[in-house]
């Protein structure tokens, strides 16, 4: 365990030390690339002040709603069409068509249709989460493997039975990859509108702090989402393997 918290901390530290050693002696202004000191003194300064906290609870409560909407109808849809060939044909043109548009391209469509409120973020980020979490479910339950099923059937097994006890649990790690990407997607999508319509958040945040050439809020804001995006990830992973205690998560290695 410390033998992996060591590799995974190696690289981060080798990119401060550069940054900062790049910061020191060079001849760029720190209104263009700020030391990495500076930062993290304005990291802990809007942590103090509660600014950093309220705009977080603010988008939090947008991205998270939004993520659990989309994700659940993703996945009950791509249950649906993965499992019947007839809601496959029926939808297929669709969804490919309309998830190959790009999310936030149809953030100023939204804020037309919804306003620019919570309301029209939430439903862009349902909108975004459902197409990462329908296509992975869709692949999930057309690759289990039918002689499961077939054997399922065999001893009797209804559809509801072969569904939750067979299909559910092998394709529970396409339906969690797809959640994974949904979860931190949807702080992306919920940034970029924030920036374009937003009167807080921490998307407003970065484009208040561009506004005043403020770059070091700038990049405290940036650290502060890769966190929040780390520890959503990681819940979610904590999560899979509480649901799917077979998988050991082994990877190849040489």
């Amino acid at each position: 365990m410390k033998t992996k918290f060591w590799h995974s901390i190696v690289l981060p530290i080798l990119i401060l030390i550069v940054w900062d050693l790049f910061t020191r002696f060079s001849t760029i202004s720190p209104f263009i690339l700020p030391d990495p000191l500076s930062i993290a003194i304005k990291f802990i300064e809007n942590m103090k002040n509660g600014e950093f906290f309220s705009n977080t609870m603010i988008s939090l409560k947008r991205s998270m709603g939004g993520f659990l909407v989309g994700s659940f109808l993703g996945i009950a849809s791509g249950i649906l069409i993965g499992w019947s060939t007839f809601w496959e044909h029926l939808t297929d043109l669709l969804i490919n068509f309309v998830r190959s548009v790009p999310k936030t391209a149809l953030a100023p469509l939204f804020i037309v249709w919804f306003g620019i409120g919570d309301t029209s973020k939430i439903l862009l980020i349902a909108f975004s989460s459902y197409f990462f979490t329908v296509i992975p479910t869709i692949e999930g339950v057309k690759n289990v493997d039918t002689i499961l099923v077939k054997s399922a059937q065999s001893m009797g097994a209804g559809q509801w039975q072969i569904m939750t006890t067979v299909i559910l649990p092998a394709s529970l790690p396409s339906i969690f990859a797809g959640i994974r990407l949904a979860v931190t997607t949807s702080l992306l999508v919920l940034v970029m509108v924030e920036i374009i319509a937003g009167n807080d958040g921490l998307g407003f945040m970065l484009e208040e702090a561009r506004g005043n050439l403020n770059m070091a809020t700038m990049f405290a804001t940036l650290l502060l989402l890769g966190i929040l995006g780390y520890a959503l990830d990681s819940f979610m992973q904590f999560m899979g393997k509480i649901l799917m205690p077979w998988r050991k998560g082994k990877t190849i290695s040489v």
